[in-house]
């Protein structure tokens, strides 16, 4: 995996439109896998994108300024609960790093029927455009349409706010296939980004 400082680029931006990702440990240096957005100007929510939505309506969510945001022990203990649960490679360290000094600074924090935090969103906003970078949910969810539509909400909400470009971190049959059916969907590949066929 070839790590590149951001110090030798142009902008987050520059990073992001170049195919590049940051990396979780350092908020200075980004990386090169298959990367992939949703273009905001190609946005139409397909039949697919609506059920999800229906089925989903239950959940509420709230968006905040990541600075805002109660990062204590007991949340991040319910966090490493949930992601040792999913098997996820994901230390404790990164799960602070990523929360407390990285280049995020929007969270969405998502609840069920019974008001209870379900999942929490990590993403990054600037002015022309969005990254919903880590979702962190409850695995009796994990079978369910709530992950995508985590990933679903930010991007209908880049589109609300005029962006250009959601970006959805990886991509490939092994990582976030999924994604393939959000709103103008598109993958870097060969130094250009493709529409999904």
């Amino acid at each position: 995996m070839t790590q590149f400082n951001l110090k030798n680029t142009n902008s987050i931006e520059e990073n992001y439109k170049n195919g590049l990702l940051p990396q979780r440990n350092d908020k200075n240096s980004f990386y090169f896998q298959t990367s992939c957005r949703s273009n905001l100007e190609n946005f139409n929510l397909s039949s697919e994108n609506r059920r999800i939505l229906r089925k989903t309506e239950n959940f509420t969510f709230e968006k905040i300024a990541l600075k805002d945001f109660d990062y204590n022990f007991k949340i991040q203990k319910e966090i490493i609960s949930w992601t040792k649960t999913l098997a996820w490679d994901f230390p404790v360290s990164s799960v602070k790093n990523v929360f407390r000094n990285h280049i995020f600074n929007y969270l969405y924090i998502w609840k069920d029927d019974q008001n209870k935090i379900i999942a929490y969103s990590l993403c990054y906003f600037s002015k022309e455009i969005s990254h919903i970078a880590y979702v962190f949910y409850n695995p009796a969810f994990a079978n369910s349409n709530l992950p995508i539509r985590l990933v679903l909400q930010v991007i209908i909400d880049s589109q609300g706010l005029g962006l250009k470009y959601c970006y959805l971190g990886r991509f490939s049959q092994e990582s976030g296939y999924y994604k393939r059916n959000m709103p103008g969907f598109e993958y870097f590949k060969d130094s250009n980004w493709i529409p999904y066929v």
